[in-house]
């Protein structure tokens, strides 16, 4: 079985949020939506895991950078914005989804998701995880101080 039709099953199958496989083994999953997956893979595995393959419910443009800050050379999406498609492909990363959409829309689905619009005028892989690791202390010192 490719690693790519793996990862799907295994998304499929436990309905988790995210799962990246290196060769036959599955090295990570997560029930956590968003990019915090992505940003632990990095910070914690993608040094030791050349060429892993990641499936994932929803890739918009910040996740398609991190897939290039970790290495990993293939992609499935559920859903994956055009933007998302054009970045992968520009870094020459194999890209599979089932839905192409404009934009990632928000929980709301009243405009865009906050990880797309973080990544307006982004052009490095690395700007980007910066900008995550911001947002999230933004947001944590935000739930800090409702305490």
């Amino acid at each position: 079985m490719r690693a790519i039709d793996l990862a799907k099953n295994e998304l499929a199958l436990h309905n988790y949020s995210c799962v990246v496989v290196h060769e036959d083994s599955v090295i990570m999953t997560s029930f956590e939506n968003g990019v915090k997956p992505l940003i632990n893979y990095y910070e914690t595995k993608s040094r030791n895991f050349s060429n892993a393959v990641l499936a994932d419910k929803v890739i918009g443009r910040a996740v398609a950078f991190l897939v290039v800050l970790c290495g990993i050379t293939s992609v499935y999406a559920e859903v994956m914005s055009i933007d998302a498609k054009r970045i992968l492909e520009e870094y020459n990363i194999y890209v599979e989804y089932d839905h192409l959409v404009p934009f990632i829309a928000n929980r709301k689905r009243d405009g865009r998701c906050p990880m797309e619009e973080l990544s307006e005028g982004v052009k490095q892989p690395i700007e980007m995880y910066h900008r995550i690791k911001n947002w999230l202390a933004d947001m944590s010192s935000k739930q800090s101080s409702k305490k």
